[in-house]
């Protein structure tokens, strides 16, 4: 290892696994799992122990070969900055951070909505419409 002891010095060649959401993980010699990922610009990227890989790749295939090759170099990730606006969650309802936490706002099976804070349920607080609960949730987390 070279730098900030976050690059790779030799070439390797990991067995790279395809997941389910067509991201690719593996494990380096430390038993690290290393994850290539496509990133909010259509870029392809490798996260490893909450490090990314400092240049962004055209493919996946681009990804793994420099990740195998050892040109890769892996910095922190910088912190997430607060989302202003809510973004839809990969199972079900809208989700965004607010003063460092996860507020999420759901849709029942019976169409009322409900808010979620890191996970925990706000009870007793049903709305009509998304845009009540979101309002509440606004209001909740301060």
């Amino acid at each position: 290892m070279h730098g900030n002891g976050n690059s790779y010095l030799e070439e390797k060649m990991f067995d790279w696994h395809e997941t389910r959401n067509g991201n690719y993980v593996c494990e380096d010699d430390n038993s690290a799992t290393i994850t290539v990922f496509i990133d909010k610009k259509g870029k392809w990227r490798g996260i490893r122990d909450e490090h990314i890989t400092e240049n962004s790749y055209p493919d996946a295939e681009a990804a793994k070969d420099a990740i195998d090759a050892g040109c890769v170099n892996f910095v922190k990730l910088k912190s997430r900055s607060e989302n202003t606006d809510w973004m839809q969650a990969k199972k079900g309802g809208y989700y965004r951070r607010r003063h460092g936490q996860i507020v999420m706002v759901k849709q029942s099976l019976k169409g009322d909505w409900y808010i979620t804070v890191n996970g925990s349920i706000i009870r007793d607080k049903w709305f009509k419409s998304f845009d009540d609960a979101a309002r509440c949730a606004d209001s909740s987390v301060s």
